[in-house]
């Protein structure tokens, strides 16, 4: 048995491409049904790499947001009938877990939105590697209840990081977990590592407070860790 399609399948078998590329301006009219980019307008050639915003439905568990990767394989042979003067472009999606390999023809309309023609709803859509998202409440949440998921997983931000360091571990305060890794060691080894953990955890929490102070999104960044890291490195060795 094949393993299950996409859930943007298609059922009707799909045609060979065997046409060029229409050579087709973005259209300048205020009708929105005339606005479409071709891939030079969009910065992309046949072969690039793009991510389209999906909605995964899971037969266990909650349904979610992905950015899912595919392939631009050239023109299609499709025609889009709202858009009838757009260039439709044939896609193929990447596999990932029990999904296989699909292909889909679209339209792009604008620099972030796409419309393939299975589909009632317009699709978001970036290049690869891009970091852009839509600002959309998916979830249906206020904006302060708003997080931020790659691949399902939620991103903790400063304040997020901050918060922890200040409840402590199980309901311990941070001075309680440090006697309990203490008790085991001889004095004078208790005495020099009770020190470097407290200058360890003091230039963490201060480092997190003049990050969250200094940058209105509170986000951590790669760059934020290793510059840290560096920090406590380069004092360790002057010492």
């Amino acid at each position: 048995m094949a393993d299950p399609a996409l859930p943007w399948a298609h059922p009707a078998a799909e045609a060979d491409v065997a046409q060029a590329e229409p050579e087709q301006e973005p259209a300048t009219t205020q009708d929105d049904k005339s606005k479409f980019l071709t891939l030079d307008t969009a910065g992309i050639a046949i072969g690039g790499r793009i991510e389209v915003k999906w909605q995964v439905e899971p037969d266990e568990g909650e349904a979610y947001y992905r950015w899912w990767g595919a392939s631009i394989v050239g023109p299609s042979d499709q025609q889009d009938a709202e858009r009838p003067a757009a260039p439709v472009y044939e896609l193929l999606y990447d596999a990932h877990d029990d999904f296989e390999q699909e292909r889909g023809h679209v339209v792009l309309i604008t620099e972030h939105t796409l419309r393939q023609l299975d589909q009632t709803e317009e699709l978001t859509w970036r290049r690869e590697g891009d970091t852009w998202d839509d600002d959309g409440d998916e979830d249906g949440g206020s904006d302060d209840a708003e997080e931020e998921e790659a691949n399902g997983e939620r991103l903790l931000t400063m304040d997020d990081l901050k918060q922890l360091g200040e409840q402590g571990l199980e309901g311990r305060s941070l001075e309680e977990v440090e006697q309990e890794a203490l008790q085991s060691l001889e004095p004078n080894k208790r005495i020099a590592v009770a020190a470097g953990f407290r200058d360890f955890a003091d230039n963490l929490m201060s480092f997190l407070h003049e990050r969250v102070s200094a940058e209105g999104n509170g986000v951590v960044t790669a760059d934020h860790v290793k510059s840290f890291t560096e920090a406590m490195l380069k004092k360790q060795r002057t010492r």
